[in-house]
């Protein structure tokens, strides 16, 4: 009985969670996601005979609704001016002299791991290392910044980033690569 209850708490949840990525990316002529509905499960509650039940409460018109549905970037990072320029099969051949310090995925090499680099969150750091969401100059995360980085170089937490210098190309398609990495 207990596992007929899991199976239901799991895809209810693959349901929720589904619903919530499908409201994630709304057009301006699309629902007000703040009027969307959003179920949030608990924790099984059980009973004197032990029968295993889920509660879902919905939540509508709420803070908690309007945030789950609002995960739009902020301008600096939605900002492609470069990488739209860009053609990410070359960025990829370009990111080969990258490689030997910076990996694709979220493992810290020399460098950061870059994986998530334009997400909301930023790349994943490692312990005791926190920019606050900013590169380690102080600058915000966007292309501009990023590409300034890459050509001037310059010293962090986790060491030291070597002057690149790469063509406008270059950069253009270097961004469009690292724009795929999540």
């Amino acid at each position: 009985m207990q596992k007929v209850f899991y199976w239901m708490y799991v895809l209810t949840l693959s349901t929720i969670l589904a619903a919530c990525a499908s409201t994630t990316h709304t057009s301006s002529t699309g629902p007000d996601p703040s009027n969307q509905a959003v179920a949030v499960i608990s924790q099984p509650a059980t009973t004197d005979q032990g029968n295993a039940a889920h509660q879902v409460v919905a939540l509508s018109n709420s803070s908690a609704a309007a945030s789950v549905a609002n995960t739009e970037l902020p301008p600096a990072l939605a900002d492609t001016s470069l990488s739209a320029k860009g053609d990410p099969n070359r960025g990829k051949t370009v990111f080969a002299s990258c490689a030997g310090c910076h990996s694709t995925s979220t493992n810290t090499l020399l460098g950061p791991g870059l994986a998530g680099l334009f997400s909301i969150e930023g790349p994943k750091l490692p312990d005791g290392v926190d920019y606050q969401g900013l590169l380690p100059n102080g600058k915000e995360r966007s292309e501009a910044n990023i590409a300034e980085w890459i050509r001037t170089g310059g010293s962090g937490s986790i060491g030291y980033m070597p002057p690149t210098p790469l063509t406008n190309e270059q950069m253009a398609d270097l961004m469009a690569y690292l724009r795929t990495l999540e």
